[in-house]
């Protein structure tokens, strides 16, 4: 049987790069780098799925707001080629993971807003520099049943969030202060969910580590069936 073809946007380091590479391959795809001076609209049709990776922030202009002073933009080619991507992938059910930036990109993409600073928040736990935290999955959505426990302990390298979220996504996780860590579709699409953490950093023993990446190939096989 062909293998899946997942396309993971570039992020910019070989290093970090790696790991979601080697994530696919282990879930059993072939993987391909999309830099960011193509075609979004054609990549996302040429794909079985998609992986959105982290990196910087996403313009606030994107979602009509004032920059905050903490945001540190990303290459505006990035914004435009990921939030094209992703409004094409989500319109054709192409399936599409996203890594925390690529997870914000996600909302913005379909008409979310972002928090542009989360300590701003009233009672914000620390959520960057690779803390640990635990998130709790929403029961009756997919990464509750893909997690298989109500609760995770899971890394944060993180100062933004979901704020507004898209209409077409729903929160599929919190941490205990209320930040969105993940959200999924709110429909019957087969796979579209943005986690904040970095499943492709964790051990394996941890919950949605590999899991995510293999229920992301799962979903490329039943749609190229």
């Amino acid at each position: 049987m062909t293998k899946p073809r997942i396309g993971v946007v570039h992020q910019g380091h070989e290093e970090k790069l790696g790991a979601y590479v080697r994530r696919c391959t282990a879930a059993g795809a072939e993987t391909e780098i999309l830099p960011w001076d193509g075609n979004p609209e054609a990549d996302a049709r040429r794909f079985d799925a998609l992986v959105l990776c982290g990196g910087d922030d996403v313009d606030p202009e994107r979602f009509g707001e004032e920059r905050h002073p903490t945001v540190e933009l990303a290459d505006p080619r990035r914004d435009e080629y990921e939030i094209r991507i992703v409004r094409e992938a989500a319109g054709r059910g192409v399936p599409l993971l996203g890594v925390c930036r690529g997870g914000q990109v996600m909302n913005v993409a379909l008409g979310g807003t972002l928090v542009q600073h989360v300590p701003d928040l009233p009672g914000a736990l620390l959520h960057r520099g690779g803390t640990r935290h635990e998130v709790e999955f929403v029961e009756g959505t997919l990464l509750r049943a893909l997690a298989g426990r109500e609760r995770a302990s899971v890394n944060s390298y993180h100062h933004q969030a979901a704020g507004r979220v898209a209409p077409a996504l729903r929160v599929s996780a919190r941490s205990s202060d209320g930040v969105v860590e993940a959200l999924e579709a709110g429909d019957s699409r087969p796979f579209l969910v943005g986690v904040q953490w970095h499943p492709e950093r964790e051990g394996n023993d941890e919950p949605l580590a590999q899991g995510l990446f293999d229920a992301l190939v799962r979903a490329a096989e039943k749609r190229g069936r």
